[in-house]
């Protein structure tokens, strides 16, 4: 590989990297605008088998971010969302990461669960995005 197209793959993935971030404090905020600019309208997204209602493929922007808004918001407090990086790696158009996401729940329970996403880019904007989590604590939390 040149270069140039090391400069570039580079570039990409650090891109890839930032848009991945932006779209986690996205959700935090339930900002709908700035997840629409990060994803695109035909988005999937994959949730693992199990207890949890959100489980199976999503498709359409629309409806992932009202599945997701819908479900933090009857959820969590306003505000309390906080995702934190564990790690992250980044191949071209793909970006793993394994995160801790925490929230105070309406009921006054705390939610910290464990999750790797992966997020998969086309054009510069998030076409599909698969969700790993602990789907039995996920399930016991939202019953």
């Amino acid at each position: 590989m040149s270069s140039a197209s090391a400069a570039t793959t580079s570039n990409r993935c650090d891109e890839n990297r930032r848009r991945a971030r932006a779209f986690f404090a996205a959700l935090g905020r339930g900002d709908r605008q700035a997840l629409a600019e990060i994803c695109r309208d035909d988005l999937e997204w994959t949730v693992p088998k199990g207890a949890v209602a959100q489980a199976g493929t999503h498709v359409g922007a629309a409806e992932v971010f009202d599945r997701m808004l819908q479900s933090t918001s009857a959820t969590f407090v306003a505000g309390s969302q906080r995702f934190e990086v564990l790690h992250e790696v980044a191949e071209g158009d793909v970006v793993m990461i394994e995160a801790r996401f925490r929230a105070k729940g309406i009921t006054g329970r705390d939610y910290d669960n464990a999750y790797v996403f992966m997020f998969e880019f086309e054009g510069g904007r998030v076409r599909r995005l698969r969700e790993h989590v602990d789907t039995r604590y996920a399930a016991e939390f939202f019953a």
